[in-house]
């Protein structure tokens, strides 16, 4: 019998080491030896073992990947005309959009083609020498295509060297002077928060009323960058003071500005996350138990953000725990912070 649904259902465990050995068993047994090694590129970076994980995508290379997202034919990037294609979502692009500063050493340019939302924002970025979008793109303007997603493995990138420095991305002063958040005027500290993900993987959104725990303090000033379906629970909810910054605009930068203006965002895993982090503010994210192989193992800090920090589920679907730490951890960050806009105002 072959052993890949039960790899799958150690990777889901998080049960490691007993995926890796039942993968590589299954593939003996004949099982698409493309699918076993993408499971295992999974495991290897979620236990943080990146060269281990590049190699596996180099076998799925060598025997002819059929993804339309590796665009990269692992030709070096001097005196190119190079485009970096974001064609992944949001997150993605803001993640991964770091490594197209070590290009510029090498390349005669560099185009970045992105998400019309978020052109605004990486037109700031001092490397690229044009943002683009999909209908923007003029084949004969560049030699060389790489999607954003695949930087990491074409610089060798170690969890060691992950680029860390905070923030790199920046909003325009001009755009400062439209935030839905007005300037500071009082002590209270300012909280962002956001409770649903995109419908991409519901058991990372969080019932919006085991959050209210959170939203009682009167030192605190609560906003919500809530979207979608879920953006209803924060309007409806009654005696809770929310004001809600989510707007109708689809420009990420309107919401990259009203970051700016607050303490703190605490959030599951969405694209605001990534941004807040990108930006260098404050983020607390809560993870499912199965998290994104982007989180790792069980860490509380994470090496793509340092002003981020990681509180996860104890077990599949339990939100108590983590929520609890948040609301202790919380109480310090208010005593803490009032203290720092007080001696700041003075």
């Amino acid at each position: 019998m072959c052993a890949f649904p039960d790899a799958e259902r150690a990777l889901a465990e998080r049960r490691i080491e007993d995926a890796l050995r039942l993968l590589d068993a299954a593939e003996a047994c004949g099982h698409a030896p493309n699918e076993c090694a993408g499971e295992r590129w999974f495991c290897y970076m979620l236990l943080g073992r990146f060269e281990d994980a590049w190699k596996e995508s180099e076998r799925i290379d060598a025997r002819g990947s059929d993804d339309p997202i590796a665009l990269w034919d692992g030709n070096p990037f001097a005196d190119k005309r190079v485009i970096v294609r974001c064609l992944h979502g949001y997150g993605d692009a803001i993640q991964f959009i770091r490594f197209g500063r070590f290009l510029k050493p090498e390349a005669r340019r560099i185009i970045v083609q992105t998400h019309p939302q978020l052109i605004s924002l990486f037109q700031q970025l001092p490397w690229a020498d044009s943002v683009i979008s999909w209908d923007g793109e003029d084949r004969g303007s560049w030699d060389q295509q790489i999607e954003v997603m695949e930087l990491p493995r074409a610089f060798r990138t170690t969890l060691q060297t992950i680029p860390d420095e905070v923030p790199y991305l920046h909003v325009p002063r001009s755009r400062m002077e439209h935030s839905r958040i007005a300037p500071r005027n009082s002590l209270s500290l300012r909280v962002g928060i956001q409770w649903a993900s995109s419908r991409w993987d519901a058991t990372r959104d969080v019932p919006f009323d085991k959050l209210a725990s959170l939203l009682s303090s009167s030192s605190c000033e609560f906003y919500s960058f809530q979207r979608g379906e879920a953006r209803a629970a924060s309007l409806d909810a009654a005696g809770i003071a929310i004001t809600d910054v989510s707007g109708d605009s689809s420009d990420i930068t309107e919401a990259a500005a009203d970051l700016m203006r607050i303490d703190l965002l605490i959030t599951v895993d969405t694209m605001l996350a990534h941004l807040a982090g990108a930006l260098g503010k404050p983020v607390w994210m809560l993870l499912p138990y199965a998290a994104d192989w982007r989180w790792m193992l069980s860490r509380r800090d994470t090496p793509w953000y340092p002003t981020m920090r990681l509180f996860r589920q104890s077990s599949p679907g339990d939100w108590n725990s983590a929520l609890h730490d948040i609301k202790s951890e919380l109480e310090v960050f208010i005593a803490d912070g009032s203290k720092s806009i007080s001696a700041a105002q003075q």
